[in-house]
């Protein structure tokens, strides 16, 4: 079953998001006080442990948008691995930011982290939401 009227806007912001996440991660690791929020060694342990999720969410982002572009029902599948993964793990670090007082300190890296943190549970409840919706048209 083709899936039809697939938002081009929206194959566009799934793309972006894998490739955010990438730049993301190179900042991290290579340029030092760019989105670091703390240097302190929890945070450090903390944030490295999201490596390889965030990984599979870009390869689930990439994949639903290559799926969905080509109008295939596994973009709808990619699409809620994707949008569930970013919940998840935008959930995890508002938890830990909360729980550790982060929020209280507000740098330009903290400013990219609730910006993440919005996005990651805004834009990925929104995924779950369209592509299962393209499945009930």
């Amino acid at each position: 079953m083709p899936i039809i009227d697939v938002s081009n806007v929206f194959i566009v912001l799934e793309v972006l998001a894998g490739v955010f996440t990438i730049i993301f991660w190179i900042l991290f690791l290579f340029v030092p006080n760019s989105v670091q929020s703390s240097n302190e060694r929890c945070y450090m342990v903390f944030q490295h442990s999201f490596i390889a999720a965030d990984l599979w969410m870009t390869i689930a982002f990439f994949l639903s948008a290559y799926f969905l572009y080509h109008h295939e029902t596994a973009g709808v599948l990619w699409g809620i691995v994707a949008g569930g993964t970013f919940v998840f793990l935008g959930l995890m670090d508002i938890l830990y930011n909360i729980e550790n007082g982060m929020y209280k300190h507000i740098n330009t890296g903290m400013f990219f982290e609730v910006l993440i943190n919005l996005v990651s549970v805004v834009f990925g409840g929104y995924t779950i939401h369209y592509v299962w919706h393209l499945l009930l048209r």
